[in-house]
């Protein structure tokens, strides 16, 4: 069978996915050991090294040494009882990068590769990866506006659709919320009458605005989203104002909307960052 994961593109399953085994084992075709590379490219969020074999070992020692790589697109993948480790925590490595060696380390008993791929976080069945891309997802934002009560949720995935918007027009927006599906979301507002910056806030936690008073800017940024960033505009009575991609936009203010000037729509959506 084929593999994107061994140096030399040929594996043989010694232990199979299961909800017992949520991962799969390898060795190379034959049952001999090989050198690990990189399924996509991404970002090392965990590695560990140091660790040797130990069948009692429970929680992350029992992986041994490994390497977990984050993909940017809420998929990661997860190698692990590895002998060697070429990276570390922090690098950015490429699909095919030499990541470390086959090994028996942490809870294992046998020299082999444990390969997990996760979604969200959650392991779901590798075995369909092990030749083929992830998956590949459209990241989106769901956000909702508070005028006197809050309003229905949008979902917005394409940033040059004018028609789905959070709010009512000529009504003022008091307070909002949002949620993206990748990465997390720091946005806060600007008090109206106050003239002054409500603190941060992510995701849904919380949201950003107190109800009952008018808004008229909002400032966005989307982090620990590689490759992507948010975009987003408002509206007053005036129309729209132009679209802002994270802390700055292209008129160098950094936020969306005009200071006295009521906001009562927004729009956004989640965009790869330009090159």
């Amino acid at each position: 069978m084929g593999s994107r994961i061994l140096k030399s593109g040929n594996n043989q399953i010694t232990t199979k996915y299961s909800i017992g085994h949520k991962a799969v084992d390898l060795v190379k075709y034959r049952s001999q050991l090989d050198t690990i590379v990189a399924h996509s490219d991404g970002t090392v969020t965990f590695c560990q090294t140091g660790k040797k074999n130990n069948k009692l070992a429970v929680g992350n020692a029992s992986y041994g040494n490994c390497v977990k790589i984050d993909h940017g697109n809420g998929y990661a993948t997860l190698y692990a009882h590895l002998a060697l480790v070429y990276v570390k925590n922090g690098q950015k490595v490429k699909k095919g990068q030499e990541i470390g060696t086959m090994g028996n380390t942490g809870r294992s008993f046998g020299a082999h590769l444990h390969f997990e791929v996760r979604q969200n976080d959650s392991r779901i069945d590798p075995t369909p990866y092990l030749e083929a891309d992830l998956p590949t997802v459209v990241p989106s934002v769901t956000y909702r506006a508070y005028t006197t009560k809050w309003l229905p949720k949008i979902t917005d995935y394409n940033q040059q659709n004018t028609s789905g918007y959070a709010g009512v027009r000529s009504k003022n927006m008091t307070a909002l919320q949002a949620v993206p599906s990748v990465g997390i979301l720091r946005y806060r507002v600007h008090l109206l009458k106050e003239k002054r910056w409500l603190p941060w806030v992510e995701n849904d936690a919380d949201y950003a605005g107190n109800k009952g008073e008018q808004i008229d800017a909002v400032q966005m940024q989307l982090i620990d989203a590689e490759g992507y960033e948010i975009r987003y505009r408002v509206s007053s009575k005036k129309g729209w104002h132009g679209w802002c991609e994270g802390l700055t936009d292209k008129t160098g203010d950094g936020y969306a909307g005009v200071f006295g000037k009521a906001v009562d729509r927004i729009q956004m959506a989640i965009v790869r960052k330009e090159s």
